[in-house]
């Protein structure tokens, strides 16, 4: 009867064990690389005072150039315009190798989320090891600007895994002077 308890305890065993593992083997899955991808990982360097976030990074390689597939949240109750990034590619020693800044066209509603495809061009070739770190510097708003002040030294720190360096945030008043329609000019009346 011990002997058949023994081989019923061990059956379970396995059972369980097998189990586990199916059940976890899709989420192991998901974070390998699957062949003929061309898309990169980018970390995300938060800064809370900014209005806006970015959520789910994604570098692609194209022909000639890089596209970044991205989220875009407004925290703020202002439309947003555009914004103002930088781009940090640290080789597997921790060596910086390459930083972009560029800025992009990015209406947006107040408090929502939309997607987005920014291109960018990187002049060196990715390389095995490399790690992309990306922050957003400035936030172009309809009544304000917020500007990260050493965004670049933040992001930087970050890389190598200083997280308790938070740039400060700046804030100017923004005057939208961009056409609303067409204008209408009223004509002069002639008198009789």
């Amino acid at each position: 009867m011990l002997e058949m308890n023994k081989g019923r305890l061990l059956i379970l065993i396995l059972f369980v064990a097998i189990w586990t593992l199916s059940a976890n083997y899709a989420a192991f899955a998901a974070t390998l690389p699957h062949v003929g991808d061309t898309s990169s990982g980018v970390v995300f360097f938060d800064v809370l005072d900014l209005p806006a976030r970015i959520d789910e990074p994604q570098l692609f390689k194209g022909k000639d150039s890089y596209s970044l597939n991205c989220a875009v949240a407004n925290r703020s109750g202002e439309p947003l315009l555009g914004l103002r990034l930088i781009l940090m590619t640290v080789d597997s020693t921790g060596k910086l190798r390459t930083r972009v800044t560029w800025s992009e066209e990015t209406e947006l509603a107040a408090y929502s989320i939309k997607t987005f495809r920014f291109s960018l061009h990187l002049n060196e070739k990715a390389q095995t090891g490399d790690r992309y770190f990306l922050a957003i510097d400035e936030v172009i708003g309809t009544e304000t600007i917020w500007r990260a002040i050493d965004a670049e030294k933040a992001l930087r720190a970050y890389s190598r895994g200083q997280h308790d360096i938070v740039p400060k945030v700046k804030t100017v008043a923004n005057k939208d002077d961009r056409e609303k329609g067409p204008r209408v000019i009223p004509l002069k009346m002639r008198k009789p």
